[in-house]
């Protein structure tokens, strides 16, 4: 599952900016400007962005202070962002819904939708489970990753495969896969 394509617009009309007053407020990487405009970026500069974002979710707060002309429903998605979620998942599956992620820290099960692409396309010949690194954030009514995802070159094997599925089985039947954050 995706974003409609009206959504995933609006993610990147939000995201970008934010990352850019990020970039300039902090002087993180002085030959990244304007990434609203760019034609094409470098996931691991953008991602050095983001960390320094994701490590003070407070500068949300600052961005939302001196943007005074973003719209009330555009800064709730924005202020939603604060409660991100970050760490080393396991994407164990993949849902009509969308991906399923367990978190290595606490066994925590969540539900993710893509933003442009499914999962499934972002790692099309990746042989299921896979290790990566991520950020899982609200948008709206489901969880997206903030598309900077890392992939751990780790191979997993049968038993840990199999205790994954079961972390999954019980989520789904207790009822407690995250959907939203």
């Amino acid at each position: 599952m995706t974003l409609s394509k009206e959504d995933g617009q609006l993610f990147y009309k939000l995201w970008l900016p934010l990352l850019d007053y990020v970039n300039e407020k902090y002087s993180i990487n002085t030959r990244m400007k304007h990434m609203a405009g760019a034609k094409s970026l470098y996931p691991n500069e953008v991602k050095e962005i983001a960390d320094k974002m994701w490590d003070d979710v407070s500068v949300i707060d600052d961005y939302l202070r001196e943007c005074t002309d973003i719209l009330e429903q555009h800064q709730s998605i924005l202020l939603s962002w604060k409660r991100r979620i970050r760490g080393t998942f396991v994407l164990e599956r993949h849902l009509k819904k969308g991906s399923i992620f367990i978190s290595m820290d606490d066994e925590q099960v969540y539900q993710v939708s893509g933003i442009i692409s499914s999962w499934e396309e972002m790692f099309p010949f990746t042989p299921l489970p896979i290790i990566v690194e991520a950020t899982f954030m609200p948008f709206k009514n489901v969880i997206i990753s903030d598309g900077l995802i890392m992939p751990f070159t780790i191979s997993i094997g049968h038993n840990m495969a199999s205790g994954l599925k079961d972390i999954y089985r019980n989520a789904k039947k207790n009822d407690s896969i995250q959907f939203v954050l």
